[in-house]
Formats: structure tokens, C-alpha cells, sequence
């Protein structure tokens, strides 16, 4: 496995979970190569990539297809990730059967007491996420963009369908397969049940950047808090910079909430309105002025694209990050799985 696959997965999964990053000297963090006889859940592990406080991500087989699958692995001890949290949010993630949406294939919990260790083992995905592509130097065409953000929202229509808030979209979490303009949804195996008696939980459970006034009001929230968030990224794909940005996190959180994000138009005058306009009503302070649902948003988002001329910015090919990059620093991972 390329060193490049080891950053981006544990920049994929470090919201909750931060694995440790490459040593200053660029070296990859010791990692096993084989693990002969050791098996989770029933997969066979064949290296761990990624450590973290509270677990680790390996590169596992699944014993039916011989097909490399992911397995997210969490300490359960103490605090606040109890055994029964842990199950409710994986099965809200074995819910959602989507081509958008990173399959929770089988999740479990091994071991009892202080040594038991919660598991997920998900769909192994090729690509990189978005979080390269929101820098003025490696932003993607304007077309591109539109559709993989209209393949997010309409992977968050099912989602909440199916009564699931993911509540932490971000470009770390939208996984891109280049050749094939496909995006997937990662980190879904954390989304909250929206039901109506765990709508309300106090806990600031998210990105602060991404997330909706109500979200960060610890207000009841529902699929309109990812769709605020989804407009932050869209924003991001199309300008390199943030809606909001503030020197200290009480001012990032009092401009999320009081102040108006500037027009698209102030910053892209050659995009055409209604673009704008659907990022007005995306970043809206009240839920209730966003788009009902995400496929509104799809539908909007493609109308736009049929009428956009030739793309405004050259695609070319983004330059890969150099061998060595911290975690910090998006970087792209291989076209295909690794071969285990």
C-alpha cells in the first residue's frame, strides 16, 4: 500500500478518531505488513494503516469474495462511546444502500468490559477525497463540481429518507474516484438517528466550518443541517476559500450565526446566478429557507450545469502532493486498491 492510501484514510476517519500522522522527518508511521491468523469480526486483517487514540483502520479480506475491505476498530472503554451508542450508529449506517453512500457491509462488538472493541467493515474505496480540490491551484472544473456535489445531495436524499442525519459533511468526507467522476460518502458508520427523542443532544458533534446555526446552537436538527453544510462545500469547490473565516473559533461561530457569507457573484462574477442564488438559500441562517431535500438540490445543481458554458477553469491534471505529506496536507491516494 502507497503511503499516499495510509493519509488519506486517516484523514477520512479522524473527525472522531485522529490518527496519528506521518513523522516530521516524512517517513510513513511503522505499520504491519502482514497479520497472518489475526481476524476481526470474522475478516482476516492483513495491515493496519492508521492508529488513533481510540482505535485503528485496517486493510482486511472478506473471507466470501477474497475482496479487500476497510475495518474501522474502536475502543469502547469508558467515556463517551459507550457499547450501545456504538451499535446504534453503526446500524444507522448498515440502513443506507446507496452507489453515494460508503457501504457498512457487518458491524459488531468484540470482547466485554474495559478490552471490549467495537468494529465496522466497510466498503474499501479507491480515490481521494475532496479536501485536495479546495485550494485556487487544484480546484476542478466548474461542471465536475457541479456534479459531484449532485451526486452528494442526492446520496443525503436517501440518507434522511431513510431518517439518518450524517451531521458532519466536509471535503475530508466526500470521497472522489477521478477516472470514473464518482463521489461516495464516507463516515456515515457516525451519523446520529434523526428519531425524534435523539434529535436533541447538546453535544457539538461536527466540523465547526460545516456546520448549520441550529447544529451549532445544539438545537433539534435534520437533513437541512447537511444540506447547509453541502453548501459550505460547494462554496469551497468553486472559490478555494471557506464562507466564513475568522481568526478564533468564537468568532467563526458568531459569523456562522449573525452574518451574511458573501455572494458567490463578489467572488465569481462569471458564474451564473442561479448558482449563486442556490448557495444563497443553502447557507441560509433558518432551516426552513433551505432547499426541502437534497434531490431539489440535484435537480438545480445539474440545471445549472447543462446551461454552463466550457469550463472556467482549466482542468488539467493536479499536481500529486510529494511523498512525505503530513496529514494536514490533502493528497491523493492510488487509482485502484491496494492488491493485499
Amino acid at each position: 500500500m502507497s503511503g499516499d492510501t495510509a493519509t488519506t484514510w486517516s484523514q477520512a476517519w479522524r473527525r472522531r478518531w485522529p490518527w496519528s500522522r506521518r513523522a516530521a522527518d516524512g517517513k510513513a508511521a511503522p505499520s504491519v505488513n502482514e497479520m497472518p491468523g489475526v481476524v476481526i469480526g470474522g475478516y482476516p486483517l492483513v495491515r493496519t494503516f492508521a492508529h488513533g487514540a481510540l482505535g485503528e483502520l485496517h486493510l482486511a479480506t472478506d473471507p466470501r469474495t477474497g475482496a479487500p475491505v476497510a475495518i474501522k476498530t474502536v475502543r469502547l472503554h469508558g467515556g463517551e462511546l459507550t457499547r450501545e451508542r456504538f451499535l446504534r450508529e453503526s446500524a444507522a449506517a448498515a440502513r443506507l444502500h446507496h452507489p453515494g453512500i460508503v457501504r457498512c457491509h457487518a458491524a459488531g462488538v468484540d470482547g466485554q468490559g474495559e478490552g471490549a472493541t467495537g468494529w465496522i467493515a466497510m466498503e474499501w474505496v479507491a480515490g481521494s477525497d475532496l479536501s485536495r480540490y479546495t485550494v485556487p491551484p487544484r480546484l476542478l472544473p466548474e461542471p465536475l463540481v457541479l456534479e459531484l456535489v449532485a451526486q452528494a445531495a442526492e446520496a443525503l436524499a436517501h440518507a434522511h429518507a431513510q431518517g439518518v442525519v450524517h451531521r458532519d459533511i466536509k471535503p475530508a468526507n466526500l470521497l472522489f474516484t477521478p477516472g470514473r467522476s464518482r463521489l461516495k460518502i464516507a463516515d456515515f458508520g457516525c451519523a446520529h438517528l434523526s428519531d425524534a427523542e435523539r434529535s436533541r443532544s447538546g453535544v457539538l458533534a461536527g466540523t465547526p466550518a460545516y456546520m448549520a446555526p441550529e447544529q451549532l446552537a445544539g438545537s433539534a436538527v435534520d437533513g437541512r443541517c447537511d444540506l447547509y453544510a453541502l453548501g459550505v462545500v460547494l462554496f469551497e469547490l468553486l472559490t478555494g476559500r471557506l464562507p466564513f473565516e475568522a481568526g478564533t473559533m468564537g468568532e467563526l461561530l458568531q459569523a456562522i450565526t449573525a452574518q451574511a457569507p458573501p455572494p458567490l457573484a463578489a467572488l465569481r462574477p462569471e458564474l451564473p446566478p442561479a448558482l449563486g442564488e442556490l448557495l444563497a438559500r443553502l447557507l441560509a441562517k433558518r432551516a426552513e429557507d433551505r432547499p426541502a431535500d437534497g434531490q431539489e438540490v440535484a435537480r438545480t445543481l445539474r440545471g445549472v450545469a447543462a446551461n454552463l458554458g466550457p469550463a472556467l477553469v482549466s482542468p488539467g491534471t493536479p499536481a500529486a502532493a510529494p511523498a512525505g505529506t503530513i496529514a494536514a496536507t490533502p493528497t491523493p491516494t492510488t487509482s485502484s486498491p491496494p492488491t493485499p
